[in-house]
């Protein structure tokens, strides 16, 4: 698979998880953060604050870090990076004290002001020992960015539902595509979010209008981007 994928290159040529919403709000901090920066003319001296899903090396490598601090980081636009995590992450983050950087705990189901956002972080179904977390983030859209997290507990859709949420976007963890995975697991394939996408319609949460988009795909699946296009296109 890796081989065919190197040979094809293009969109099969694929990177470790990460976004950015509106330049300002960076979402997980992979080895790749600064190729992203590169190949998608991101300036990474104007985002204000990040938000950091869990402490595995593939969403959070805290060497990058360093490059905001001292001898590295000139004339930085944004002096201060706020980082928000749940307590796996910020115990990883206490023990480095670069400067420049300010380290900020969440609660879930707690709603925090993040720059421009609101903020809600939710337990993920992932590295239970990390207090993982996926992120809820409203705004002018609203956007629920679920990696890397298996089939949502029952207190995340009944919050969703209790507060009338609606999803403009939704980005969900298909690390598994066609291996069959239970719910129990800490990641999804395209059977666990059919079904996560019906119930969330059925509570009102995703209609006819929201993007539905399913990324962090395992090399060990179905790797080759226009098999996954065809296997997934009737799907929305």
């Amino acid at each position: 698979h890796c081989i065919d994928a190197r040979k094809l290159g293009g969109k099969n040529i694929r990177t470790r998880s990460q976004a950015i919403i509106n330049n300002d709000l960076l979402i997980d901090l992979p080895a790749d953060t600064y190729s992203h920066f590169l190949n998608n003319g991101i300036q990474g001296d104007l985002i204000e604050n990040l938000l950091i899903t869990h402490s595995h090396g593939d969403h959070f490598y805290i060497g990058e870090l360093e490059m905001r601090s001292g001898a590295f980081a000139k004339n930085m636009r944004v002096p201060v990076l706020g980082i928000y995590c749940g307590q796996g992450v910020y115990d990883k983050l206490s023990e480095k004290n670069y400067a420049n950087n300010e380290y900020n705990k969440i609660d879930v189901f707690s709603p925090v002001n993040v720059g421009n956002y609101r903020v809600t972080s939710f337990p993920a179904n992932h590295f239970y020992t990390d207090d993982a977390r996926f992120y809820l983030i409203e705004g002018d859209k609203t956007i629920l960015y679920a990696h890397d997290t298996g089939f949502f507990y029952d207190e995340v859709f009944a919050y969703l539902k209790e507060n009338d949420i609606k999803l403009d976007l939704i980005s969900m963890d298909c690390t598994n595509i066609d291996i069959p995975i239970e719910d129990i697991y800490p990641h999804m394939g395209i059977d666990n979010i059919n079904r996560l996408v019906e119930l969330l319609t059925s509570i009102g949460v995703v209609n006819e209008n929201t993007v539905k988009v399913i990324n962090h795909f395992s090399h060990n699946a179905r790797p080759i981007h226009r098999e996954l296009e065809e296997r997934v296109k009737d799907y929305g």
